[in-house]
């Protein structure tokens, strides 16, 4: 039989929780790969309580945790970490978010699971990284950003840095984490052997500094990165405008400088004193912002404003709210805005995983599991459990699962 999907035959073991780990992990399983999802007895994954709720069911582990199995114990037990101990004797990847230190306090670090199975790979998320004077500390997203200099760099200088509102630091991480996997099995499969990855929120925020770093380290601190709000500080112009509606990005690089002079019809200052070089227009960004807004002030429109600038084949984009993305053709096209339909939930949009592979295009239809919904099915088909072991468990609490209402079946 061909295979369906690209990790198909791959299980992994995930004992995640809230963003990070369970966004790798859902990358996976949405590639086909079998994912027993371990939650803690008896509340499971913190997310099945953030909104949006609907029918007792929440969007958000909707969108992080379709298609995995959910195998809800307690591994404070014997017989609970025998039981994780046991799937993980037959695993691929062995996944873990908690805080530094609390798997191996648990029982489960990388010296008991390398040497239950030589050939997993286990790798740990955590907001700080696993060693270091500050991987003890509780962290989560934005404390990685401020950690990072990530932070520092949002919003205007004269005024407080800003949060963002998205999670774009455990996704980023989830995604780093999904990579560094991928290439331990290309590894596993020419050495036979696991090994042990260290992921961290800090890590992947501190890789985004693609000028800052550099611009700091190479000027010898004369040049101090800090926040610069909606125009960009060194290489301009690039940033947001206003136009009659709302609000446009346009970016110029310097090929594509007199180009840009050209659409806003003031080809004289290609070669202006004041903005005839990079540094130069950087300088003088705020007077040559002005000038770019007075033209954008005298277009009849938004969609003349972008019109012309993508008939010149120069970068150009209107600022969308999220309910605007969401209807937006070229994503719909695309299937970047995934509709499906959760059995409890109801019908919901969710973004989809970035990943294309000309080989398997098909998406699967997944979903999401109620807390131990696959107690038995897991119990019975990767360790051999009679019924009567795992309701013995179960009426020792050691295993844990929530009823599954009439309509959900």
């Amino acid at each position: 039989m061909a295979q369906r999907q690209i990790l198909e035959g791959y299980k992994i073991i995930d004992f995640t929780q809230v963003l990070a780990g369970p966004s790798c992990t859902r990358a996976m399983v949405e590639l086909g790969a079998e994912v027993i999802k371990l939650e803690i007895a008896p509340g499971g994954d913190m997310t099945r309580n953030l909104p949006w709720i609907r029918n007792g069911r929440s969007g958000y582990f909707i969108q992080q945790n379709r298609g995995k199995q959910s195998l809800c114990l307690n591994p404070k037990t014997p017989e609970g970490l025998q039981i994780v101990k046991d799937l993980i004797k037959g695993g691929d990847v062995f996944i873990e978010s908690f805080s530094p230190g609390a798997i191996g306090r648990m029982g489960l670090g990388w010296e008991v699971v390398h040497a239950i199975n030589p050939q997993v790979v286990m790798c740990s998320i955590s907001a700080l990284g696993q060693t270091g004077p500050l991987s003890h500390l509780p962290g989560y997203d934005y404390i990685a950003a401020a950690y990072s200099g990530i932070l520092d760099n949002i919003g205007y200088p004269d005024g407080p840095p800003l949060l963002t509102g998205m999670a774009i630091g455990d996704i980023s991480t989830g995604m780093n984490a999904f990579g560094a996997i991928m290439a331990a099995l290309l590894d596993r499969s020419r050495t036979q052997e696991g090994q042990y990855l260290d992921i961290s929120l800090l890590d992947t925020y501190f890789q985004m500094h693609e000028v800052n770093v550099q611009h700091y380290s190479g000027s010898e601190g004369a040049m101090n990165p800090t926040r610069f709000g909606h125009l960009h500080s060194s290489i301009f112009p690039i940033g947001i405008f206003k136009g009659r509606t709302g609000y446009i990005f346009l970016l110029a690089v310097p090929a594509t400088w007199p180009a840009f002079c050209k659409v806003i019809e003031r080809e004289d200052l290609i070669e202006h004193p004041k903005y005839a070089t990079v540094p130069l227009r950087a300088d003088n960004r705020f007077d040559l912002a002005a000038e770019i807004q007075a033209w954008c002030d005298q277009q009849p429109s938004d969609e003349a404003i972008i019109r012309k600038f993508q008939e010149a084949h120069l970068p150009v984009a209107p600022i969308l709210s999220v309910a605007q993305a969401m209807s937006e053709p070229h994503l719909l096209e695309r299937g970047v805005v995934r509709s499906i339909h959760d059995r409890g939930f109801g019908a919901l949009k969710i973004p989809n995983i970035p990943h294309r592979f000309s080989k398997y295009p098909d998406r699967m239809e997944l979903q999401a599991p109620f807390i131990g919904e696959h107690n038995a099915q897991v119990l019975r088909k990767h360790l051999g459990y009679s019924d009567d072991k795992i309701r013995t468990l179960t009426e020792a609490g050691i295993l844990h699962a929530e009823p599954i209402p009439a309509a959900a079946q």
